[in-house]
C-alpha cells in the first residue's frame, strides 16, 4: 500500500483526528495554568512613595502587592534627610504583582572623601584631581618660589590639611602655588574700598600677594575695607610678579567710603595733563 492510500485509511483519518484534539486540549490546559501563574490580565497601579520615609512606607496597605527595595541614597541639602527621593517604576505605573520597586533616598550625611596630596602636582594636575576625588578648588593663592606652577601647600577653611583627611564632598580646597619672582611685570590693581578678600583674590589674579596688613577703628577683619595701599595703583607702576602689597583697613561703620573713593576719583582727574583733554 503506498503512502497516498494509508493516509486516506479510516485508521490513519481517526488517529489524525485524535491527536489533532488532543493537542488542543493540551495547549488549552497549558495556556490555562499560565494565566493563572502570571496572573495574565492582572495589574496593579505603583503609589507614589516620593517623600516618604522606610518606616511610613512600611504602614501603608497599598504596597501589599508590591516588593520594596531600597538600592541607593544620595545627599540632597534641599530635601529631608531618609525620605524616598526616586522610585522605579515611576508612581502611577501598572504592573504586575509582586513587581519589584527600587528606591533612593536621600542620605542622612553626605558623602566623604579623602583628601588627596596634591604637594608638588602642577596646578594643572591638581585642578583635575580635585574634581576627580567630588571636590571643588577655591583660591590659588601665588606666592615667590622657584618651582614656578607647583603646588606648595593645600587648605581647607583657612587651614593646612594633611593627605587622608576625610572631608564632606564637594568641600572647596585653597590652593598655594608657587609663582617664580622676576618672571613678568604686572600693573598693581587698585584696591582702595575692597573688602580683604576682594583685594586677595585680585592681588592673586595679577601675580602679587598680600603683605604686612594695618586694621585701624578696630576693624573687623571679615567686615573692613581698604583705605590705602603701598605700593599705589599707579598707572606707570609696574612691580615684578611675586612681589607684596601692604595694605590699612578701615571700618565702612565708622569711615565714609563713598566720599573717599569720590574725592579720589577728583584728585586723579585734577592731576592729569591738559593735553589729555584736547579734542
Amino acid at each position: 500500500m503506498s503512502f497516498i492510500e494509508f493516509i486516506k485509511t479510516k485508521v490513519f483519518v481517526r488517529h489524525f483526528i485524535i491527536s489533532v484534539v488532543l493537542s488542543a486540549v493540551l495547549i488549552t490546559v497549558i495556556l490555562t495554568m499560565l494565566k493563572g501563574y502570571t496572573h495574565h490580565g492582572d495589574s496593579y497601579k505603583i503609589p507614589s512613595l516620593l517623600g516618604l520615609t522606610p518606616q511610613q512606607i512600611q504602614e501603608l496597605t497599598t504596597i501589599d502587592n508590591f516588593e520594596v527595595l531600597i538600592i541607593d541614597s544620595v545627599f540632597d541639602s534641599r530635601q529631608l534627610k531618609g525620605t524616598v527621593l526616586i522610585q522605579e517604576p515611576a508612581p502611577g505605573s501598572y504592573v504586575k504583582k509582586n513587581r519589584k520597586i527600587y528606591l533612593t533616598t536621600v542620605a542622612v550625611l553626605p558623602e566623604q572623601v579623602n583628601m588627596p596630596n596634591l604637594v608638588d602636582l602642577t596646578l594643572r594636575q591638581a585642578k583635575a584631581t580635585i574634581e576627580t576625588y567630588g571636590l571643588r578648588l577655591g583660591q590659588v593663592n601665588y606666592v615667590p618660589d622657584i618651582a614656578a606652577n607647583a603646588v606648595l601647600g593645600q587648605y581647607y577653611k583657612g587651614k593646612s590639611i594633611e593627605p587622608g583627611h576625610e572631608l564632606l564632598k564637594r568641600s572647596i580646597i585653597d590652593l598655594k602655588v608657587g609663582k617664580e619672582t622676576g618672571v613678568g611685570q604686572y600693573k598693581v590693581p587698585f584696591l582702595i574700598g575692597k573688602t580683604r578678600e576682594e583685594a586677595e583674590a585680585l592681588l592673586h589674579r595679577y601675580y602679587f600677594i598680600i603683605g604686612d596688613e594695618t586694621f585701624e577703628d578696630g576693624a573687623d577683619p571679615e567686615t573692613a575695607r581698604v583705605y590705602s595701599q603701598s605700593p599705589s595703583a599707579d598707572q606707570d607702576e609696574y612691580l615684578t610678579a611675586g612681589q607684596p602689597v601692604n595694605l590699612v583697613y578701615r571700618d565702612p561703620e565708622k569711615f565714609d567710603f563713598d566720599e573717599y573713593l569720590e574725592s579720589l576719583n577728583t584728585q586723579d582727574e585734577s592731576q592729569e595733563p591738559a593735553e589729555e583733554y584736547n579734542f
